[in-house]
């Protein structure tokens, strides 16, 4: 699928169209079986939505469920532990799992794929891990992106897709849940090694779907080491990068001709917060004709306590206008650096001496938990990058020197409240 951002327009139904749609639609296809690929982000059956997902599984989905339905192949992250087996693990941040009945809204819906490649995958351990595989596969669906050991995290899926073959190749930043000298859990990013698996999968199918789980959250746009790992990636050989874990929606561009979704925000994943970034998302899907990608569209909606809703009329315009704003902004390198800036200064040196103090006061007070925050600061790049940045703006006398526009941007990513 050839064009830039530049080169594309969103029409009313939130697909992106470009000139070679317009061939597409003239035939030039040659006839080709048309298969509908749609990928959703992050899912766990928590806080409000755990109910709602176990007694009545179809209804979290609203009057989203007619697209899955007409999907060939529907693919979502599993941000959680399924079930009671396993202790928690020592980590930065909550460990997250959920009732195994609510796979049966997976099941029905219907789901097909569900990556594993996340920060939540191994919070209980390797019991956890295997357990949640265990239930997934009981159900029907593929798993792909962690295993009990690295050779299986990194092993690819291979599905047929129409006519052809498609690989789906699932990383993550991976925090604490992340294979490390082929330990259980989830197969780690970097962007040489991503862009070898790409390649070596390029061997094996004719499509090659990278999905990725990592970058900082609640920023409006992506990092600028994320930007540049995702386009390695797309270079590699996949037909399309599609990304999430941020839990606010951020922008997509076209790289190469190869679409890069930087976030999709969150799925069905509740948030106790009246914030309006937190409480919408979009779904990607892609159409190929044979193995080529010819026509993306998005399906944006609002996530509610009783489940979701697609996105329409005003509300709907003004999601995609936001959108199309901070994807333009990927276009300009300086604009990707100052929008990070702009977050790492929000954060202030002051946020980074607070974050350090506590986890010195955690290790006085409890060692191996306060010890396993402050490792992960040093482990995961979504943390040591701002922690590094930010050291040195402060060391140069940038601190908070980002432009206004790239401030504004990131207080109302963060700030804006629903209705509001």
């Amino acid at each position: 699928m050839k064009g830039s951002w530049n080169e594309a327009v969103w029409t009313e139904g939130g697909h992106l169209r470009t000139e070679a749609d317009e061939a597409a639609e003239a035939g030039s296809a040659g006839g080709k079986h048309h298969y509908r690929i749609t990928v959703a982000s992050d899912w766990a059956p928590l806080r409000g939505h755990e109910a709602i997902m176990v007694e009545r599984p179809l209804d979290i989905f609203g009057d989203l469920l007619p697209l899955f339905r007409e999907s060939d192949l529907n693919i979502v992250n599993v941000e959680a532990v399924l079930g009671d087996h396993g202790q928690p693990i020592l980590k930065d941040g909550p460990c997250l799992r959920g009732d195994e009945r609510a796979v049966q809204g997976l099941v029905e819906a219907p789901f097909h794929v569900a990556c594993l490649a996340n920060n939540h995958t191994c919070d209980y351990g390797p019991e956890g891990l295997r357990h949640t595989i265990d239930v997934l596969h009981k159900a029907g669906l593929h798993t792909v992106g962690a295993g009990m050991n690295g050779e299986e995290a990194a092993k690819p899926l291979l599905l047929q897709a129409g006519a052809v073959k498609l690989a789906v190749v699932n990383f993550a930043e991976g925090e604490a849940c992340r294979s490390v000298n082929g330990s259980p859990g989830a197969h780690g990013f970097d962007p040489h090694t991503a862009a070898l698996r790409i390649h070596e999968a390029k061997q094996q199918a004719e499509i090659v779907l990278a999905v990725y789980h990592g970058g900082r959250e609640y920023t409006p746009m992506p990092p600028v080491y994320v930007v540049e790992g995702l386009r390695k990636a797309a270079e590699a050989g996949a037909s399309a990068v599609i990304a999430h874990h941020p839990h606010v929606p951020q922008g997509m561009e076209f790289h190469h001709g190869v679409p890069i979704v930087y976030s999709q925000g969150n799925f069905v994943f509740w948030q106790e917060n009246d914030l309006y970034y937190r409480h919408v998302g979009y779904l990607v899907h892609l159409d190929f004709a044979g193995d080529r990608l010819v026509k993306l569209e998005l399906s944006p909606y609002t996530i509610g306590r009783e489940g979701l809703s697609l996105l329409a009329g005003k509300d709907k315009e003004y999601l995609l206008s936001q959108l199309q704003h901070i994807s333009r902004l990927l276009t300009e390198p300086k604009a990707v650096k100052m929008a990070w800036d702009a977050f790492v200064d929000r954060v202030g040196v002051q946020g980074m001496v607070a974050r350090l103090q506590s986890d010195l006061d955690m290790i006085a007070q409890d060692t191996p938990a306060g010890a396993a925050r402050l490792y992960n600061m040093f482990f995961t790049s979504a943390h040591n990058e701002l922690f590094l940045n930010g050291l040195k703006r402060a060391a140069s006398g940038e601190a908070g020197a980002s432009p206004e526009w790239a401030k504004e941007l990131v207080e109302r990513w963060m700030t804006e409240k629903i209705n509001g």
